[in-house]
């Protein structure tokens, strides 16, 4: 729950941790969906999750967040470069834990989301990072540049590429089909 302008409250604010309370609990779903996606472990997003928030937390408390920008966006970054760092500490992603719906089909078909995960899993890295922190997470463009630390033109090209890839290797029911063209997730 955020200000009428976008922003957290001020910590000083009587019901200021009552406040951030309830906008962690607005983003707990996203961070968590997006995490998993990209960690491929439950335990491990849920715990990644918590450093991020509680990193934001601490900047919040302190009065070190920046006046521009967006702390949802910030929380996301923080959990992005806590995820990369860990999968750097792992020598290859382990493939095969649940993945987690997208925040709006979470009721949907289970053998649906499976599907998607197969197919997320072709994408190049960079396309699939991209594409999650604008789907689970609701960033703009800019926003995800920072996170990524690319350029916005780079990051409409991998969301592009990734939604374009992603329409290949699932037909119309979200089955998935895979490879048709003999692309791997190495390509761009």
């Amino acid at each position: 729950m955020t200000e009428g302008n976008g922003r957290l409250p001020s910590p000083r604010r009587r019901d200021a941790a009552a406040r951030f309370a309830a906008w962690c609990a607005d983003l707990e779903r996203p961070l968590h969906a997006y995490l998993t996606r990209l960690v491929h472990s439950r335990e491990d997003a849920e715990d990644l999750a918590q450093d991020a928030l509680v990193r934001v937390f601490r900047l919040w408390r302190d009065g070190g967040l920046r006046k521009e920008g967006s702390p949802r966006a910030l929380v996301f970054g923080a959990a992005h470069n806590l995820a990369v760092d860990l999968l750097r500490r792992r020598a290859r992603p382990v493939p095969g834990d649940a993945m987690a719906p997208a925040p709006s089909a979470s009721s949907g078909d289970p053998l649906l989301q499976q599907e998607i995960g197969k197919a997320l899993e072709q994408l190049p890295e960079n396309h699939r990072r991209a594409l999650l922190l604008r789907e689970y997470g609701g960033l703009r463009y800019a926003e995800i540049a920072r996170v990524m630390t690319a350029s916005e033109g780079a990051v409409k090209v991998w969301i592009h590429r990734a939604r374009r890839r992603l329409a290949e290797l699932l037909d119309r029911d979200g089955q998935y089909v895979g490879d048709p063209g003999g692309k791997t997730n190495h390509d761009s």
